[in-house]
């Protein structure tokens, strides 16, 4: 699994967890989901930072950047 769909799968559990929790949803379901929220979340945090990606290595004389990105998608700040 990829950091990206790592961050999306939790990012939905909280919004879901959030969203029953708001509605009035049976406590036992609202509190294993609470339970549950802080393993989700490592996980997602571990598998974040075990991602690896092939970048390139700078040249000489370049300094480090957004090498993922090409200057011209960057937009202007």
């Amino acid at each position: 699994m990829n950091a990206k769909t790592a961050v999306s799968i939790a990012t939905l559990y909280l919004i879901i967890y959030t969203a029953l929790a708001v509605a009035g949803v049976a406590y036992p379901v609202v509190t294993a989901l609470y339970l549950a929220s802080p393993f989700v979340v490592l996980a997602m945090v571990y598998i974040v930072l075990k991602d690896t990606y092939d970048y390139p290595e700078l040249a000489e004389g370049e300094e480090w950047g957004y090498r993922d990105k090409f200057k011209d998608k960057l937009g202007l700040f």
